[in-house]
């Protein structure tokens, strides 16, 4: 007889996925990182400049015993950022308010982004466009990894899966890593950036958290935990 029970399907990078999985409570979960992030050595001075700018905790781990402002997307991120010592102040949503924060602030002199091999968002030319001074370096890579065997076997089970994704690229390797699908599949999205990059798949019964956090996302997935 199917399984009826929920089984959250967790695709983030190892140390996220856990950390979410508490914040889950007492729901079955799976994790099955889609990302391995590698640190990169920070081959910069940061002398001269006024502020670093951060879209992922990873960032912050690039940049450990510093003391500049660091301007922030979300509330973890800043978090991490006071963690290592600096002065952090948070956007609390997405890559537009981190913008929006930052213009509103009237900051002068250079910042820098410290980001991932691969981004999203736009932050520092969007930045540039509103005539601020801002440079960019990789501070990590975000590694692809195939879906694990725990995980395929739970797709092609006929459970009820919830699919939380917190990224395009990663529903991009979501859709093509996956070898067969028999479960039920219940999406849940960061953003609606998320949602379009599943356009075209198999994937037609998406939730879209009502803001890009983890908060809304964890609210989102008890939704339809509870459905």
């Amino acid at each position: 007889m199917p399984d009826n029970r929920s089984t959250v399907l967790l695709t983030r990078p190892q140390a996220q996925a856990e950390r979410f999985t508490q914040a889950l409570g007492d729901v079955p979960v799976v994790i099955s990182p889609l990302m391995r992030i590698e640190q990169q050595p920070l081959d910069v001075d940061l002398t001269g400049y006024c502020g670093l700018v951060f879209t992922s905790e990873n960032g912050v781990r690039a940049c450990l015993d510093c003391t500049l402002p660091a301007y922030c997307v979300g509330d973890r991120t800043a978090q991490a950022a006071r963690e290592a010592g600096m002065q952090a102040v948070s956007a609390k949503g997405s890559a537009d308010d981190l913008v929006q924060m930052i213009t509103d602030r009237e900051i002068h002199g250079p910042l820098l982004h410290i980001r991932g091999e691969h981004t999203r968002g736009d932050v520092a030319a969007k930045l540039r466009l509103q005539g601020l001074r801002v440079d960019e370096v990789v501070g990590y890579r975000q590694v692809a990894q195939p879906l694990s065997d725990a995980a395929q076997e739970l797709l092609g089970g006929e459970s009820t899966v919830i699919l939380p994704l917190f990224s395009p690229r990663t529903a991009r390797l979501f859709v093509t890593g996956v070898d067969r699908i028999r479960a039920q599949v219940r999406v849940v999205v960061m953003s609606e950036a998320v949602k379009k990059a599943l356009l075209g798949s198999i994937f037609n019964d998406i939730t879209v958290a009502r803001t890009p956090d983890a908060k809304a996302m964890i609210a989102a997935i008890q939704g339809r935990i509870d459905a």
